[in-house]
């Protein structure tokens, strides 16, 4: 299958992108339904005017897209500029070295293939190309460890985004070639091997250190996150680990990462299409339908299994309250990696996530409606 990655500049380009959009965000998503044109297909915002759209393309079909906004143009919208702290770097970093990448997507059976990749890595060196030093883009928890795998870095914590849920902001420093090579992202081979050293990565990197109530083991002292995590954790395991050895449990987390969820943050909503698994290890959270309240989750209760068991869209709103909530996130592509790698730890997981979602059916039942 032959890729081509281009910027869109036609009309008809830009349009075949929202028509994109619409079957990824409002068909197959559930999303972004009030502000989509349902007559003509398609989903466009005001911030698409002032931006440059990249789209992939595969047998004549547009099957991915994302936008970039340059700080240089003096583009980048100010819901943006404050969503990502921008100006915590200007006195560090110029704000023509600055850009948002956003509405990264891929038809859906494009997921699996070269077209992510190569739609992220053109992105990448047009920006080198034009002299920028830091990337900022956000994702949702599921998706976290492929953007640190990239050498993408949490500098902040996460925030409700008001169709996806808990976000996370990230900044890719776009010359940290040390920080590139210690993750082994495929991004480092775009650095020219004569180019003098930025002095950027050093410039940022108290901004980087932790971001606030996001912990990954990718970007940790592994023994710094263990500690994390089994101090929140506690003696009791939470019983979605019950029979699980040591070993077992570590392969289990591998890939997990901590995130605090501020009060009215909103962990899941109804019809996302992601499957991770996560673990409530302090706070509380509101399991919702509509306006009504169902359930209420705490510490040691796991959310989210009935989308991963079940291959399914969630089926229900939960937001976090109280003071908020720290939770831990598990990789569903681990997890299914897991179950075929490890029969025994795979048996108890499934059994664990099944009694979970037992007990709460019988819960649900003895409640008054």
């Amino acid at each position: 299958m032959d890729v081509e990655v281009r910027f869109a500049r036609t009309e008809e380009e830009r349009e075949a992108i929202y028509r994109l959009r619409y079957a990824t965000y409002v068909e197959e998503m559930h999303l972004y339904r009030s502000q989509a044109d349902h007559e003509r297909r398609w989903l466009r915002d005001a911030e698409d005017a002032t931006s440059h759209l990249m789209y992939a393309q595969a047998d004549g079909q547009v099957v991915g897209a994302l936008r970039i906004h340059l700080g240089r143009q003096d583009t980048i919208p100010e819901p943006l500029a404050t969503r990502f702290a921008l100006e915590r770097f200007l006195p560090l970093v110029p704000k023509e070295q600055l850009s948002v990448v956003g509405r990264f997507m891929v038809r859906q059976d494009m997921r699996g293939t070269a077209v992510p990749y190569r739609l992220i890595h053109e992105s990448i060196r047009f920006q080198l190309e034009e002299g920028l030093e830091l990337a900022f883009c956000d994702c949702q928890p599921h998706l976290l460890n492929l953007y640190l795998s990239l050498g993408f870095r949490p500098h902040l914590g996460t925030y409700d985004h008001p169709e996806f849920g808990v976000m996370v902001p990230l900044v890719l420093v776009l010359r940290d070639r040390e920080h590139l090579e210690w993750v082994g992202s495929p991004l480092r081979t775009l650095l020219p091997t004569e180019a003098p050293a930025s002095e950027v990565p050093t410039r940022v990197a108290p901004l980087l250190k932790k971001a606030r109530g996001v912990l990954s083991q990718e970007l940790s002292d592994p023994e710094q996150y263990w500690q994390e995590v089994y101090g929140l954790m506690g003696a009791a395991r939470p019983s979605v680990f019950a029979g699980l050895s040591e070993q077992e449990l570590q392969a289990v987390l591998a890939s997990s990462h901590l995130i605090q969820c501020a009060p009215g943050d909103y962990l899941i909503r109804r019809g996302q299409v992601a499957r991770t698994v996560f673990v409530v290890l302090s706070g509380s959270l509101e399991v919702r339908e509509g306006e009504r309240v169902v359930a209420t989750t705490t510490e040691g209760e796991v959310l989210g299994e009935v989308a991963f068991l079940l291959s399914t869209p969630r089926i229900s709103d939960v937001c976090a309250t109280g003071t908020g909530a720290r939770v831990l996130c598990l990789n569903e592509k681990s997890l299914r990696g897991l179950i075929d790698s490890s029969s025994r730890a795979a048996a108890l997981l499934l059994l664990n996530l099944s009694r979970a979602l037992a007990h709460k059916l019988v819960q649900r039942a003895d409640s008054p409606k």
